[in-house]
C-alpha cells in the first residue's frame, strides 16, 4: 500500500535524520579521531626528547630495565628501550622474564623509521599487551632506540561517548518527527484524505457527496470551492440529462429515420424508426453499406465525414421501401468534422399515393373517354345519316344512352368515394344483418333468374351494430360482383358467422376467379382483372374500391380469396 502524505514526511524526515546522524558521526569521529592522535603522537615525541636527555644523566642507564620503569614513571608513558640489532633490553609494562621472552622489535614500523630517519611513529595493535597503541620512537647515539606508547583506550572513549549523544539526538529527533508527522496527519492529511475520497465520488458522477469542511482554513476555503463547484455540476448534469431526454424523446418520435456516424463511418446512434424503415434490430457499429447495401449511401456518409454538404439520395431497400437518404456534417466548436448525421424520410407512400393519383388521372380520363367518343360519334352518324337511314336512329339512339347511363353511374360512384373518403360521421345503429341480405337478393333476382344463379345464404337471425347505409353499400357491390363475374347457372354462397373480433361476412361464387397476381390490386380504383378493360357487365371499375372504404370507415376489414376456375370468396369483418 502506497505511504499517505504524513507517513512519508515521517519517513523522508527519518531517513534524513539517520543519514546526518551516519555522516556526521563518521565525520566527528574520524576528525577527533585524528585531532587527538596527533596531539597524542606530538605529545609522546615531547615525552620521548625528555627521556632521551634523562638517559645521559640517569645513574640507571646501563640497567635498561629500571631505567624504562623511572622514565615510564615520570612521563606516565610506556617506556621501550630497543638495542640496535632489535631485542628488547627493557620494557616498563613488561617483567624481567617477559623481556626476555619478547619477540625481536627490529622489524616494528615505528622502530625501522627510527633507526633510519632518527624518528619514527605507528598507531597498531600491541602484539605484547594486546591492546591499541600509538607508539613513537627515537634513535639513541649509541643506535639503539628508544619508544615511548600510550594506550588509545582514551580516545576510543571519547569517539564512543560521541557517539552516544548522537544517538540520543537521534531519539529525540525521531521522537519529535513522530509528533510532527501525527500533526500533519491530524491537520493535513487526514483531512485531505477525506476531500480525496469525497473527490473521487464526485469524479464518478456521486455529485450529491458533500466535502466535509474539515482542517486548517486553506482547506475548508478548498472544501467549500469544491462543493460549490459540485453544485454547479450537479445543476448542469441534471440540465444536460434533462435536454438529452428529450432529445432523445424527440428523435425516437420522430416519423424519420435518424442514423448518427463517427469519424470511421461507423453507426454510434440511430432510432427506432430507422429498425423499422430498413428491418433491422441493433444496427450499432455497423458501416453504411451494412445497413444499407447501396453505394450512393456509403459516398455520402464519407462526403459528410469530409465536412462536405451532400445532396438528398433516392434509394430502394430490399424490402421494397423508397427512401430519401440526407447527410449532413457535424462540426465541433473548433470547426472540425466529428460526426455524420444520415436522415432517411419513408417515401414509399408518398410515391404509391404519386402512382395512384397517376393512375386516378389516366383512368379517370380513359373511362370517360370511352363513352363519350361512343356518344359523340354515333351522334354525329345520326346528324350525317338520319334522314337517309331511320330504321337505324333507335339503335344509335339506344347506344347513346346506355354510354349516358354508364357515364352517369361513373360519376354517381365517384362522388359516393369521394363522400366516403372526406370522412362523414359514422351512424352505426343495431342491422338486422340477415334482413339485409334477403333484401339485397331480392332486388337482383329478375338478374339471377336470367342468369340461372343459385344463391344460397347462411346467415343467423341477428343484429350487429353497424352504419347501415355504408354497409348495405359494401354488400351490394359485392353481390353485384358475383353475378355479374360468375358463370351462367352457378351459385352465390353468403355466409354470416360471429368471430372473436366481431361478425363476418362471406360473399362467395363460382366464377372464373382472380388470377394471384391480381389480388393485391383488386380494391384499386378503376383496377380491372380484364386486360382489355371490357365494360359487358357495365360496371365502372370503383365498386371493389367503394366497399373497402365502406368497411374500413367502421373499423372493419374486407379481404379476397380466390382461385382461377374455382371462384373468389369476399370476407367482410365488422368490430363487435
Amino acid at each position: 500500500m502506497a505511504f499517505r502524505l504524513h507517513s512519508r514526511l515521517v519517513f523522508f524526515n527519518v531517513c534524513a535524520i539517520a543519514v546526518v546522524t551516519i555522516l556526521m558521526g563518521y565525520y566527528l569521529g574520524s576528525s577527533l579521531r585524528t585531532t587527538l592522535e596527533t596531539e597524542t603522537e606530538e605529545q609522546l615525541y615531547a615525552s620521548a626528547i625528555l627521556a632521551k636527555q634523562y638517559l645521559t644523566i640517569s645513574p640507571l642507564r646501563e640497567k635498561p630495565l629500571e631505567l624504562a620503569n623511572d622514565i615510564a614513571k615520570s612521563l606516565n608513558v610506556r617506556v621501550t628501550i630497543i638495542a640496535p640489532d632489535g631485542r628488547v633490553t627493557g620494557d616498563s609494562d613488561l617483567t624481567p622474564e617477559g623481556v626476555a621472552n619478547v619477540e625481536n622489535h627490529s622489524g616494528r614500523p615505528e622502530v625501522m623509521a627510527a633507526v633510519e630517519n632518527g624518528r619514527g611513529s605507528s598507531i597498531r595493535w600491541s602484539a605484547t599487551v594486546g591492546v591499541p597503541f600509538i607508539y613513537v620512537a627515537t634513535r639513541l647515539d649509541d643506535g639503539s632506540v628508544l619508544r615511548v606508547a600510550r594506550p588509545l583506550a582514551t580516545v576510543e572513549m571519547l569517539i564512543s561517548g560521541l557517539r552516544e549523544q548522537l544517538l540520543v539526538a537521534v531519539f529525540v529527533s525521531v521522537g519529535m518527527t513522530l509528533v510532527f508527522g501525527y500533526m500533519v496527519f491530524a491537520f493535513v492529511s487526514r483531512p485531505l484524505r477525506r476531500m480525496a475520497e469525497a473527490s473521487h465520488k464526485l469524479a464518478v458522477g456521486e455529485l450529491e457527496c458533500e466535502l466535509p469542511m474539515v482542517g486548517d482554513h486553506d482547506l475548508a476555503v478548498m472544501g467549500s470551492s469544491l462543493n460549490s463547484m459540485a453544485r454547479s455540476l450537479r445543476k448542469q448534469m441534471e440540465e444536460l440529462k434533462g435536454d438529452k431526454r428529450r432529445i432523445e424523446a424527440i428523435v425516437a418520435a420522430m416519423s424519420a429515420g435518424i442514423v448518427v456516424f463517427d469519424r470511421d463511418a461507423r453507426v454510434i446512434l440511430a432510432n427506432d424508426s430507422i429498425c423499422k424503415l430498413l428491418d433491422i434490430r441493433d444496427p450499432s457499429g455497423r458501416m453504411p453499406m451494412e445497413l444499407v447495401r447501396h453505394p450512393s449511401i456509403e459516398t455520402a456518409v464519407r462526403e459528410a465525414l469530409r465536412g462536405s454538404d451532400v445532396p438528398a439520395v433516392d434509394l430502394t431497400t430490399g424490402g421494397g421501401r423508397i427512401l430519401s437518404a440526407k447527410a449532413a456534417p457535424v462540426r465541433a466548436l473548433s470547426g472540425q468534422t466529428e460526426l455524420a448525421v444520415v436522415v432517411f424520410h419513408d417515401l414509399t407512400e408518398i410515391r404509391r399515393t404519386e402512382k395512384m393519383r397517376k393512375d386516378f388521372i389516366a383512368n379517370v380520363s380513359h373511362e370517360f373517354k370511352t363513352p363519350l367518343t361512343s356518344i359523340r360519334g354515333y351522334a354525329e352518324t345520326l346528324v350525317d345519316t338520319a334522314a337517309h337511314d331511320p330504321e337505324h336512329i333507335r339503335e344509335f339512339l339506344e347506344t347513346i344512352q346506355r354510354n349516358a347511363a354508364l357515364l352517369q353511374a361513373l360519376v354517381d360512384d365517384l362522388l359516393v368515394l369521394a363522400q366516403l373518403e372526406s370522412e362523414p360521421p359514422i351512424e352505426k345503429i343495431p342491422v338486422a344483418i340477415r334482413a339485409l341480405i334477403e333484401e339485397q337478393i331480392r332486388s337482383r333476382r329478375p338478374l339471377l333468374d336470367d342468369k340461372r344463379i343459385e344463391v344460397e345464404l347462411e346467415c343467423p337471425e341477428t343484429e350487429i351494430l353497424a352504419d347501415q347505409s355504408r354497409l348495405t353499400r359494401a354488400l351490394s357491390n359485392l353481390l353485384d360482383n358475383a353475378i355479374h363475374y360468375n358463370r351462367p347457372g352457378g351459385k352465390i354462397r353468403i355466409h354470416g358467422h360471429s368471430v372473436t373480433s366481431g361478425f363476418a361476412l362471406e360473399v362467395k361464387d363460382t366464377g372464373s376467379g382472380i388470377p394471384q397476381q391480381d389480388l393485391v390490386r383488386v380494391f384499386e380504383r378503376f383496377y380491372r382483372v380484364e386486360k382489355s378493360r371490357t365494360r359487358e357487365s357495365g360496371g365502372t371499375g370503383l365498386g371493389l374500391a367503394i366497399a373497402k372504404h365502406a368497411v374500413e370507415s367502421q373499423g372493419g376489414t374486407i379481404s379476397v380469396a380466390s382461385k382461377l376456375g374455382a371462384g373468389s370468396t369476399f370476407t367482410i369483418v365488422l368490430p363487435g
